[in-house]
């Protein structure tokens, strides 16, 4: 049996979010490398060396990466923008660092199913593999 790459690429690739459809596609691989190269998790240097987490550095760091992933389509780099910068009926902080994250895990073949949070229920998580057939309906908003 021969294996076939291409039949393991998501193909419903489109996503709403703040009322706006968008399609994403899969960055060249050397975008993806230097994504995944770089630190996903933003934080800022408190002096001694060690890192701390800015809710504002990783939502600015998920809209700035975002585009990225989306099809230039229908002006979708331009709406995205707009979307980001709406003051009135605005896109909710969690849900750009949701969808980013979401973005990051299909496009990179990253599992969509995070473990539970040891904090949450009884700890335990997810070992059921992911199916390929994702759609963005709901993870993203």
């Amino acid at each position: 049996m021969i294996r076939n790459w291409d039949e393991e690429l998501v193909e419903d690739r489109e996503f709403r979010i703040g009322g706006e459809l968008f399609e994403f596609v899969y960055p060249h691989w050397e975008a993806g490398a230097k994504l995944f190269d770089a630190d996903l998790t933003p934080a800022e240097a408190n002096g001694s060396g060690e890192q701390q987490f800015s809710f504002e550095a990783d939502t600015r760091l998920a809209i700035e990466r975002i585009p990225m992933f989306l099809n230039p389509k229908n002006d979708a780099h331009k709406r995205f923008k707009t979307l980001a910068g709406r003051k009135t009926d605005a896109v909710p902080r969690y849900q750009f660092v949701q969808l980013y994250r979401w973005l990051v895990q299909v496009t990179g073949g990253l599992p969509t199913t995070p473990p539970s949070s040891p904090l949450s229920g009884d700890g335990a998580g997810t070992t059921e593999p992911v199916s390929s057939d994702v759609s963005s309906s709901t993870e993203a908003t």
